[in-house]
């Protein structure tokens, strides 16, 4: 083969292996970025001492618009705080007519 193509082949080899290293890194930074995505997560449902059942409801009463939107709700942040008072009082309330 002629010189040039010799040198066009290598560059592409060199291109194809750091394509290679680059895609590795992608997924891996994309694995990282959803494993803490899940912790932080958790950690908000945690902090609302929330258990997965109340977490369920609070996710489907988001689905079915009983509950607004974080994102249409101006100013407001993540939507555990809401959610979780929400479900906690209607529990609370039911628990003390239990006890009476």
């Amino acid at each position: 083969m002629s010189e040039k193509l010799d040198k066009i082949g290598a560059d592409r080899d060199r291109a194809k292996e750091k394509r290679d290293q680059w895609d590795a890194r992608y997924k891996e930074l994309c694995q990282k970025y959803i494993q803490q995505e899940n912790t932080e997560i958790h950690e908000m449902v945690r902090a609302q001492n929330m258990t997965p059942d109340q977490l369920a409801e609070v996710l489907k009463a988001l689905q079915n618009g009983m509950l607004p939107s974080p994102a249409m709700t101006p100013g407001a942040g993540a939507p555990d705080g809401l959610a979780g008072r929400t479900i906690n009082t209607t529990e609370s309330k039911e628990e003390e007519q239990d006890e009476d």
